[in-house]
């Protein structure tokens, strides 16, 4: 069986949150290819849930769409942070609170066709309040919705986002009756 060779690798871009680099590669066929690889930092998305059984979303802006969306908060990782450390970190500067209870509930990557994103999913539970500074280029408003109402909003297609319709997918054996 052929395999995939890596014959050369250069980054092209460096940023904040990610790198692009320039691959060359052999391909089973023995042909050669040049792809663009994102190289993005490793990331964590929270779906907070009160006593109450609301949602704990987020709407801001997001360039890519061109306007606000509705998500779950979520953020990339710090230096030498691990998965957990993010999620209780993001939770307390998007939405201003802490969970008692944080547990991973799954994992995920991203587009593994162009990017090496690897996603980790929480649940957050037993909220209060604890805000830290939100991040100088984030303009964030909180929204909080009845559980039954979030997922009429997902088959209305009202919430889109990827990251988000994954973590309600995976909290589903955690939140109880819908």
């Amino acid at each position: 069986m052929s395999e995939y060779q890596i014959l050369k690798r250069d980054t092209v871009f460096n940023g904040p949150i990610f790198n692009v680099d320039k691959v060359e590669m052999r391909l089973p066929n023995q042909k050669n290819k040049t792809y663009d690889l994102v190289v993005h930092k490793n990331a964590v998305t929270i779906l907070p849930v009160d006593a109450h059984r609301n949602i704990w979303f987020v709407r801001q802006y997001r360039l890519g769409m061109e306007k606000e969306i509705l998500e779950l908060p979520a953020g990339v990782f710090n230096d030498k942070e691990d998965p957990e450390t993010c999620a209780g970190r993001e939770l307390r500067e998007e939405i201003g609170m802490s969970a008692d209870v944080l547990r991973k509930i799954g994992e995920s990557i991203m587009s593994p066709g162009y990017a090496t994103e690897y996603m980790y999913y929480f649940l957050a539970s037993e909220l209060t309040k604890d805000p830290l500074p939100q991040d100088d280029d984030e303009f964030i408003e909180v929204v909080k919705i009845p559980l039954e109402k979030v997922y009429e909003m997902v088959y209305r297609g009202e919430i889109i986002d990827t990251k988000t319709l994954a973590a309600l997918l995976y909290a589903i054996p955690f939140l109880g009756p819908l």
